[in-house]
């Protein structure tokens, strides 16, 4: 009798790792803004209004935008490898810079070249983790990739707790810097994109990475002469590859469910310690809502394991319905424990769900626009996440009910669970799957 026990492969672990930690440090990033608004609101020198912090919130996500856009552009044709790590050092400088900045407008331009490296990173960390998986795991490499967001964002909650109150806003963004120190280990550890190497000619190199990661090599689309490298997809063709074949409708539905997704996301992570600490919590309570929000979101852990197993449309869309139960709830003002008990199932309804439709958009494209694909829908998407601070910030002006708030957050979360419901499947053989060599376990007698 023999046990098969899955190999290993050095070169899928360091791309999780790799991919983990720059998504660690961004949600570090984009969950520290939300941390450090009760101390924007009450620094006197700059006397911020609700609007202005709801523009700097906005801002992020307009440079996540346009990092994303860039990156569906510049990870086809300079490869992916070169991209994440030059995002990395960009968010990593402006949120440190941010300790030093002079007036709120410096400040604001800073958040959004922390938007501009986060957008770049999240769509081609999301190919590198699907490309590095097995065909019949994706969402579950996906998912332990994307948890370093949610935990990024814990760990944002747990220093704020104890830096802003005693040092201000500069402090949280003071460690903004720290990613800096690892840009070396990146070099070495994201593997390229093997559709990319062999477009480029580039067999050889391709292989060897297929080989590290433990999959099978794919043919190229057209055989590159010696010396000579294989032509790449003109513009025209890899947008060929995301309306076509069927997709065209799924990519649309796509594009709506991902735009409310963010909207509610980066609406909630911005303001929601100051709704509730507005609504009569405690400071420490409203503080503390961030970790809970970020913990939830390493529940995705669990649900990339269901999506695997039943079926990705299946779970994004009752992870969808969380999003909706949780805000209604929260409209009634709950004790401290059920707030957080519900928050934290926003979490995983909020950036746990992000990481979920990453992971089904990318399926749904074959490998060669895959990072095109992904791009342009984070891109499209990055537009409800610019809406949302600035749309919190309006109903906090206008002086609106706890309950009226978080109505109005559950409604759009409501129309991308329709969304999601209406996405078709993709045409049998449209979405390619990576091969695996033959044998991915060893036997060892008992």
């Amino acid at each position: 009798m023999s046990v098969r026990v899955p190999k290993i492969h050095r070169g899928r672990l360091m791309a999780v790792t790799a991919c983990f930690l720059i998504l660690l440090c961004e949600g570090f990033d984009l969950a520290m803004f939300g941390s450090i608004v009760p101390s924007l609101r009450s620094y006197s020198a700059w006397d911020l209004s609700p609007e202005m912090i709801g523009y700097m919130g906005s801002a992020s996500v307009l440079g996540m935008l346009c990092g994303a856009a860039v990156a569906a552009w510049l990870a086809d044709r300079v490869g992916r490898r070169p991209v994440m790590v030059g995002a990395v050092v960009v968010f990593s400088v402006a949120m440190g810079s941010g300790a030093i900045a002079p007036g709120p407008e410096v400040f604001l331009l800073l958040r959004f070249f922390v938007g501009l490296g986060a957008g770049a990173v999240m769509p081609t960390a999301a190919a590198t983790l699907i490309d590095s998986a097995p065909a019949d795991r994706r969402n579950r490499f996906s998912s332990m990739g994307f948890v370093g967001v949610g935990l990024g964002g814990v760990l944002a909650g747990l220093l704020s707790l104890w830096l802003v109150p005693a040092y201000g806003f500069r402090a949280m963004c003071a460690v903004g810097l720290l990613p800096l120190l690892m840009t070396p280990y990146l070099l070495k550890a994201v593997p390229e994109s093997t559709a990319f190497l062999l477009a480029r000619g580039c067999r050889e190199e391709a292989a060897h990475v297929a080989a590290d990661l433990g999959l099978g090599l794919e043919a190229p689309a057209a055989a590159a002469s010696p010396g000579r490298p294989a032509p790449q997809p003109a513009e025209g063709k890899r947008l060929g590859l995301v309306f076509g074949e069927g997709r065209s409708t799924g990519t649309v539905l796509f594009w709506g469910a991902t735009l409310f997704c963010l909207l509610v996301t980066f609406g909630v992570s911005a303001w929601l310690p100051d709704l509730l600490h507005g609504a009569g919590y405690s400071l420490s309570v409203s503080l503390g809502s961030l970790v809970a929000l970020k913990a939830g979101a390493v529940g995705v852990l669990g649900a990339g394991w269901l999506a695997d197993k039943f079926g990705q449309k299946r779970v994004v869309l009752c992870t969808y319905l969380c999003t909706v139960v949780s805000l209604a709830s929260l409209s009634l003002a709950p004790p401290p424990l059920v707030a957080y008990a519900l928050i934290a199932l926003l979490g995983l309804g909020t950036t746990g769900l992000q990481t979920l439709i990453n992971a089904y958009v990318g399926s749904y494209y074959p490998a060669r626009a895959r990072a095109t694909g992904l791009g342009l829908n984070l891109s499209i998407g990055r537009v409800g996440g610019i809406v949302g601070p600035s749309y919190l910030g309006f109903l906090v002006s206008a002086g609106l009910g706890l309950d009226s708030k978080f109505y109005a957050l559950a409604i759009p979360a409501l129309i991308g669970a329709c969304l999601i419901a209406l996405v078709p499947r993709p045409r049998q053989g449209t979405s390619d799957r990576a091969a695996e060599p033959a044998d991915t376990s060893v036997g060892t007698a008992t």
